[in-house]
């Protein structure tokens, strides 16, 4: 019992204890006084020194945080007072006065500055001196370096200046130039300043051979003809940096990147080192389509890009559809015989069954085309086609040698969903009849589309197309059906049937024609990231005369299409509807497949 009255007394005696700093935790603080303020700048001052020294104002910035004292207040005055120095200074006006005044009387606290930024000050001399090894750089002009004479002393031009020395050395044979140390004088009875840039040189150096690493299945000598280098040419950032976008426009790397010796401590002559990063070479790939007209297809396709090991690509395409069958090969040599120049072989097998007439056909090509200007691409070559067509019930055996001529411009964002630029294509191609039903004749055809970002990131696009072509020479009906002009379907006026647009014969057959014209519209609509939204309008005739006369009917269609936009492009359902249709039309034609329509 006396042991357990011990221990209550002493719990009571603890806690009688603890109760004053019980009470005074529970005693609520006292609000902080603070110093709200206002401030207000005012002098003679030009509206872009006035936007840079509110810009630069510590107290505007923290004026929904009030001081909690008078002092606390006037340490951000003097802050401010020393920013506004710093940045009037810095726009060249060195003999400027800043007041500054605080009213505690004034609820809330008035801060007010009076500024005089007083005249500017303009460069009167800007030299360039070197520290150098052994060989003297010679003189940089100060207008290389954006700097003239009787100019605002800004510390912006002044810095900048700095720089394109640095950049200049690189590129007169100095790799290892640096800043050492810069002096500037200002005269405040003349309002000027003379800047003296002193620039550590370093050695001169010069570049000899070009050595490779990282490379695995790239033939470099096929990189030093394409890099066309003249060994001992004196260091130019420039002119390697010229060398790493040929080897990069190749499409073989991934990355690459050059380096010289970092320890050159004399003038001498070096290698640049080129470190290769190469892409995968080999591919394969598989596309579906599918639409009410044309059926189901299927494409299926192999390629090397570096076949020989100097960036010949070899490729071989598959396309199976319910009209189609046909295989073809490619070889493209890059930069034949000279740079931007390709050498192109193809052949294909091909066999088509469609309404207006069924063909079995071989074709060979051999060409060249060359990069012309950024974005222009002309080529020209020979091409021999042996076709077996049968229409109308009558199989006839055509044979024919032609010398097409092409021209494409391409300055858009994407290949398969672009957002803007436009794409021309024409292509002119004389035919030669080889055998007694195969009439000469001349083939001309002209494409374009263009596209308008409304929206950012591809929310709003606005685009369109138009094609024409024309075939000079003897009747339709002396023209193969195969080489004739036909319109309708998915890649033409969708809402019709595939060919169906133009001529037909008794039994609703196309007939083709001598002359296309076709027109459409698109505005494509991403509602999220991944899905949109493409109501369009197109429309189409083929006519019989060599020019569209527009003695057929213009037949317009409409319709509404759904995008799923994944990382290898757009996969895409539309549904089209005749607007004007004769009595044999369907009432809707639907596609399936993969990028955008045009």
């Amino acid at each position: 019992m006396f042991f357990f009255r011990a221990r209550f007394v002493g719990i009571l005696i603890a806690l009688m204890s603890a109760l004053p700093a019980l009470a005074e935790e529970a005693t609520p603080e006292k609000p902080t006084p603070s110093w709200a303020y206002e401030v207000e700048i005012s002098g003679a001052l030009a509206d872009p020194e006035k936007d840079l020294i509110e810009q630069s104002s510590r107290l505007l910035q923290m004026q929904e945080k009030p001081p909690v004292s008078l002092a606390a207040l006037r340490r951000r005055v003097q802050e401010d007072t020393e920013g506004f120095d710093k940045v009037l200074r810095s726009e060249g006006y060195y003999a400027g006065k800043i007041e500054s005044r605080i009213d505690p009387s004034s609820k809330p606290v008035l801060v007010t500055f009076t500024i005089d930024a007083g005249p500017r000050y303009l460069i009167n001399r800007y030299q360039v001196v070197f520290k150098t090894l052994q060989t003297q750089p010679g003189v940089l002009d100060p207008a290389m370096l954006g700097i003239a004479a009787g100019m605002p002393a800004r510390s912006e031009t002044v810095v900048a200046a700095q720089k394109k020395a640095i950049a200049e050395m690189k590129n007169r044979g100095f790799p290892a130039a640096k800043f050492s140390k810069q002096d500037a004088i200002v005269d405040y009875a003349t309002n000027s300043m003379d800047v003296t840039l002193t620039v550590e040189s370093g050695p001169l150096v010069r570049v000899g051979t070009l050595q490779f690493e990282g490379l695995e299945e790239v033939n470099p000598v096929y990189l030093k003809h394409l890099a066309d280098w003249r060994a001992g040419l004196i260091y130019n950032r420039a002119s390697l940096e010229r060398v790493r976008k040929i080897f990069l426009e190749t499409g073989l790397f991934k990355s690459v990147r050059y380096q010289i010796r970092p320890d050159i401590g004399q003038d001498m002559t070096v290698p640049a080192v080129f470190i290769f990063a190469e892409k995968d070479h080999r591919s394969i790939g598989i596309g579906a389509s599918w639409s009410t007209s044309e059926g189901a297809g299927t494409t299926l396709y192999w390629e090397n890009r570096n076949f020989f090991s100097n960036g010949e690509k070899v490729r071989i395409d598959l396309d199976v559809s319910e009209i189609r069958q046909e295989v073809s090969t490619q070889f493209v040599k890059p930069n034949f015989l000279k740079r931007h120049q390709n050498f192109k072989a193809e052949g294909n097998l091909k066999h088509e069954d469609t309404d207006a007439y069924t063909e079995d056909s071989a074709r060979v090509y051999i060409g060249l085309d060359r990069r012309w200007r950024e974005n222009w691409i002309l080529g020209a070559g020979g091409l021999f086609e042996f076709s077996s067509v049968e229409e109308d019930g009558e199989t006839e055996d055509f044979m024919y040698l032609g010398l097409p001529l092409t021209a494409r411009y391409d300055n858009t964002d994407d290949l398969l969903d672009p957002s803007r630029g436009i794409r021309l294509s024409g292509t002119l191609t004389p035919y030669l009849g080889l055998n007694d039903v195969s009439s000469n004749f001349l083939s001309a055809e002209i494409e374009g589309s263009g596209y308008y970002e409304l929206l950012d990131r591809k929310r709003l696009i606005l685009a369109a197309r138009g094609k024409i072509g024309s075939i000079l020479g003897d009747s339709t009906s002396d023209i193969p059906a195969v080489k004739r002009f036909y319109a309708g379907g998915g890649g033409s006026v969708r809402g019709y049937e595939f060919q169906s647009v133009g001529p037909q014969d008794p039994d609703g057959d196309p007939n083709g024609g001598r002359s296309v014209l076709e027109v459409g519209f698109e505005t494509r609509i991403r509602i999220t990231d991944t899905i949109g939204l493409v109501p369009f309008v197109e429309g189409g005739a083929v006519y019989d005369d060599e020019s569209p006369d527009f003695s057929e009917e213009f037949l317009w269609a409409a319709g509404l299409g759904a995008r799923y936009y994944t990382p290898f492009g757009p996969l895409r359902f539309d549904v089209g509807v005749p607007l004007n249709p004769r009595s044999n039309d369907d009432s809707f034609q639907f596609y399936i497949s993969i990028g955008q329509a045009f």
